[in-house]
This record gives structure tokens, sequence and C-alpha cells, in this order.
């Protein structure tokens, strides 16, 4: 009789047997030599792919900190702007204030020596008028007497004269 291949699937038969070792054989080359590289492979790759994706954050973090570092310089150069604009101002109200008193006490210098120079010319003045009231009275009194005075009473008449003239220049 002839050999006849059982339709049978309960039924082991010998192709079964070989396509089970050589289905459990390509399932351990697989894993023994493909897998490992291509778990190596994605793992890179995700390695790589969260490096990026952590750079991209820290890149996000340093130009958001950049930026507020330069909001913040901004903020200060404008600040020490306006310090040195009030500065500016006060210094110029400063110096006009310093002008001002300077100029007043310069007036009042110049006005205190016209008034010193005035006061030294009206003596002088007073001083020449004196002489000159002595010297007249002196001629007058050499007319009236009809001689010629000594020093001593030409003195004492000087004296008496400028005693009865009233001073009050």
């Amino acid at each position: 009789m002839p050999v006849v291949a059982s339709t049978n699937i309960l039924v082991p038969n010998l192709t079964l047997v070989v396509e089970v070792v050589v289905f459990l054989g390509v399932l351990w080359i697989l894993a023994r030599y493909v897998y490992p590289p291509l778990d190596r492979a994605i793992t890179q790759r995700q390695q790589r792919i969260a490096q990026s994706i952590h750079d991209a954050e820290q890149l996000k973090a340093d130009v958001e900190a950049g930026r507020e570092e330069a909001q913040q310089a901004l903020r200060e150069a404008r600040r020490q702007a306006q310090a040195i604009l009030d500065q500016a101002q006060k210094l110029g109200e400063d110096l006009r204030e310093e002008l001002r008193t300077r100029g007043r006490q310069d007036q009042e210098a110049l006005l205190a020596r016209a008034r010193a120079e005035l006061e030294q010319e009206r003596r002088r003045a007073v001083d020449e008028l004196r002489r000159q009231v002595a010297d007249l009275t002196v001629a007058a009194a050499t007319r009236v007497l009809g001689k010629e005075l000594d020093a001593a009473t030409h003195q004492r008449l000087v004296q008496d004269a400028l005693a009865e003239v009233d001073w009050r220049a």
C-alpha cells in the first residue's frame, strides 16, 4: 500500500517536526545575531533623540535667560541714563545757584569797595578842605592882625578854627 499522508492535523508527521526545529533555529539566530544590534541601534537612536530634546530645551532656556538678561541690562541702562540725567540737572541747578551766589558776592564786594573808595575820597576831600580852611583862617588872621604869627600861635589858631567848623560830611 502506498504511503498516504495523513490529513489529520493532530497526527504529527516529520515535516512538522522539521518546520518547528527550523523555526526555533531561525528564532535563535535572530535572537543571537540580529536582535542585539537592532536593539543597540534603537537604543542609541532613542538616546540621541532624548539628548536632542534635552539640548533643545537647554537652548530654549539659555535663549530665555539671555532675553531676560538683555531686558534686565536694558532696564539697568535706562535707570543709569535717568540717574545721569537727574544728576546733570541737579549739577546744573547747583551751578546756576552757585553762579547767582557768586554774582551777589561779587556785586556786594564791588559795592563795598566802591563805598570804601568813596569814603576814602570823602576823607581826603574833608582833610584837604580842612587844610584850605586852616590856611585861609591863618591868612585872614594875619591880615586882620597885620603881622606874621609864630608857629605855636599859628597852630593854636588852626585848631580853634577847625573846632568851630561843623564837619557833618
